[in-house]
């Protein structure tokens, strides 16, 4: 597994990088300290998951990067690893296409276990991330804007060439943003997925009919 780091501090950019690379066939391609750095670097070369920091030097956040690799390369699972482990960077960084949140305090615990989960299209959030999520309608808030335009399309039945053909899209990034929609929302059928839709106002009734 290739894996993209973006953090400002070189010991926890190296500490990172050693703690990683002790798993079998798994290699840091990618070790960036600004969000300007970290795009050059993954237009000549796309990991598999790309662990982000939220506050870097520079103007730029972790986030901004976030939302740059949600839109040009969808396919590469990221995951933030900050000590803002608290609302709104959860929430936000979430929408932004994080599928894991990893405090930095348990890092070294819980890093490995992240990208597991991660690279099997799973969220994962560590236990100390005080992050909660209560009803249906604030689930909309871990998707990104995209996301959200596919979720009725997707409810309705619509197959991924059919939602890429309303949106503009390719059938590829379709079913990427498929796969994370059911993920983020944590449904596996097109039922829950239907019901959700119909609970947060995305779809009305008579829609269907």
């Amino acid at each position: 597994m290739h894996i993209g780091i973006i953090e400002d501090h070189q010991l926890v950019r190296d500490s990172f990088k050693k703690l990683l690379e002790l798993q079998p066939d798994w290699k840091v391609i990618i070790e960036a300290c600004s969000v300007n750095e970290a795009k050059l670097a993954v237009e000549l070369e796309q990991p598999d998951i790309f662990i982000v920091d939220i506050s870097l030097n520079g103007k730029e956040t972790g986030l901004t990067f976030l939302s740059y690799l949600n839109e040009y390369f969808p396919n590469i699972k990221t995951i933030v690893a900050s000590m803002h482990d608290h609302e709104p960077y959860v929430s936000n960084a979430l929408r932004l296409g994080a599928l894991g949140y990893v405090s930095k305090r348990s890092a070294s615990e819980e890093l490995i276990d992240a990208v597991k989960s991660v690279a099997l299209g799973k969220r994962y959030i560590s236990e100390d991330v005080n992050f909660a999520l209560t009803t249906e309608s604030s689930a909309l808030t871990l998707l990104t804007n995209r996301e959200i335009e596919a979720l009725p399309l997707f409810s309705k039945g619509l197959n991924a060439k059919q939602v890429a053909q309303a949106l503009g899209i390719m059938p590829k990034t379709a079913h990427v943003h498929k796969a994370n929609i059911y993920t983020k929302l944590n449904v596996t059928t097109s039922f829950e997925l239907l019901k959700i839709a119909i609970d947060v106002g995305v779809i009305q009734l008579d829609e269907l009919t």
